[in-house]
């Protein structure tokens, strides 16, 4: 068996250009191009001494920091071809054992790549995430600033304490369906625009190394010629929400990383 494998990034078109790239996940080998009819595998070798599959699997936190880093180069070459040509982006771990069955890969697969690729074109891939803010204390009952309700003039009894506590989780809860509310008319009006929508599953504080709360997550595939108005109804949202107790992330342009068929490879 050779100590050599295929490692596949994305499905491109023939003139896409790779040599500009350089390096692949493996830094021994570039990145090329493998042309077959109207499609073509952009892909580099890879040792299996650093790509066994036992350890793409990222059992032992060495492994895992490993993961990491590739993960973040191989994001980097999917980005790079696709600035100069419509791609259909694979998942990371997609490894041939040799040439030729790469290439009954993309004999196979030809007519369903070359049709997502010619429905492609130009259009692009970008992320927009909702995130609750920390409820403000002074949208809450009886801030400074804020005219004082009855109760905090009585005296500091257990039914004092306990109506001010009770007024605090009304506001709570008014502020978080007020926030809710809000995610329906953003949804809305980001789906009109754009051609296709991907609702994606919302992340925990620990993925996304933040403390407040995701509350939306969704991908949206854009045209070059529809971009700018689905962007400049992003910044009129932005303002909106910003009293709202959302806070608004935006990313891209991606490869359509949401939008891909599934392939039998």
């Amino acid at each position: 068996m050779s100590d050599l494998h295929y490692c596949q990034y994305a499905f491109a078109r023939p003139e896409c250009r790779v040599k500009e790239i350089g390096r692949g996940v493996d830094p021994h080998y570039n990145v090329e191009l493998v042309r077959e009819g109207p499609i073509a595998a952009v892909i580099s070798r890879v040792s299996l001494d650093r790509f066994s599959p036992a350890r793409l699997q990222g059992k032992t936190a060495e492994d895992i920091q490993w993961l990491g880093e590739v993960a973040a180069r191989y994001n980097e070459i999917i980005c790079q071809a696709a600035s100069g040509s419509a791609v259909l982006p694979l998942r990371l771990g997609t490894l041939f054992r040799s040439l030729d069955s790469l290439r009954a890969t993309l004999v196979r697969c030809r007519s369903t790549v070359a049709e997502f690729l010619q429905q492609l074109g130009d259009r692009q891939e970008w992320g927009v995430k909702l995130y609750l803010a920390k409820l403000r204390m002074e949208a809450m009952p009886g801030h400074k600033g804020l005219p004082p309700p009855h109760y905090l003039n009585q005296p500091q009894t257990g039914t004092a304490y306990l109506t001010r506590k009770k007024a605090q989780l009304d506001g709570r809860r008014e502020l978080r369906a007020a926030a809710y509310r809000s995610i329906q008319t953003v949804e809305q009006r980001l789906t009109g625009i754009a051609e296709h929508c991907c609702r994606i599953r919302n992340l925990s504080g620990e993925l996304t190394g933040r403390s407040e709360e995701m509350v939306f997550n969704a991908a949206y595939l854009l045209s070059s010629s529809g971009k700018d108005e689905w962007l400049n109804a992003l910044d009129d949202i932005s303002r909106d929400i910003h009293d709202k107790g959302l806070l608004l992330e935006v990313s891209g342009p991606w490869p359509p990383y949401h939008f891909c068929p599934k392939l039998e490879l």
